[in-house]
């Protein structure tokens, strides 16, 4: 059994807390939330997604990889890629960089997010639920950014009543666009509002 310490938390969803793994500091443990009920089926379905997109994928160049499930002393733990920047660093959320550093190039977000965002229809990958806390951007030694999710239930989160958009290409295909075009708008949104966004998160 793995023993997850407060300290090593690196983010908190609406259910499920999100640890570094004390023993490989490449991945990281989803645990569903002592306060919450649903983390562990979040769980399952973001396992069930990735192995449905692994099967379909030979290269997933902006996905976190799912690595199977472990026994943690919070409950059931599914362990994930770490994504790190080229200094090692953990790479920030989208939400982190736009609202909270000073510092942002939003055009470049923009535009690193259309690239992801293409990427995803270019290949059919109905990962719905893309908003800022979902995509992270890793930065390179040049200070290059390239975006990767890591939240992937979408198609198993889809709350159509008979979720069509995640089974036919063209109707799933059409919802991304939307969703892409949404992730956009709020990129710019939410900079322009961060000092509100600062002050509800406190």
């Amino acid at each position: 059994m793995i023993t997850l310490d407060d300290n090593s938390m690196i983010g908190r969803g609406t259910l499920r807390a999100c640890y570094l793994h004390p023993q490989d500091e490449t991945l990281i443990i989803k645990v569903g939330r002592a306060d919450r009920v649903g983390g562990n089926d979040a769980n399952r379905k973001e396992f069930l997604s990735f192995q449905k997109i692994n099967k379909r994928h030979d290269k997933l160049d902006h996905i976190s990889r799912c690595h199977g499930f472990v026994e943690t002393d919070r409950g059931e733990g599914l362990v994930c890629d770490c994504i790190r920047d080229s200094s090692g660093e953990i790479s920030q959320t989208i939400w982190n960089i736009v609202v909270h550093e000073d510092v942002c190039d939003i055009e470049n977000i923009l535009e690193v997010a259309r690239t992801f965002c293409d990427y995803l229809i270019d290949n059919d990958l109905f990962l719905f639920d893309i908003n800022l806390k979902n995509i992270v951007l890793r930065k390179d030694r040049d200070n290059n950014y390239r975006a990767y999710a890591i939240d992937l239930k979408g198609p198993y989160d889809n709350k159509e009543f008979l979720q069509l958009s995640s089974r036919i290409t063209f109707l799933g295909r059409k919802k991304l666009k939307r969703r892409s075009k949404q992730l956009l708008e709020r990129i710019v949104e939410f900079r322009e509002q961060r000092e509100q966004l600062k002050k509800l998160a406190r």
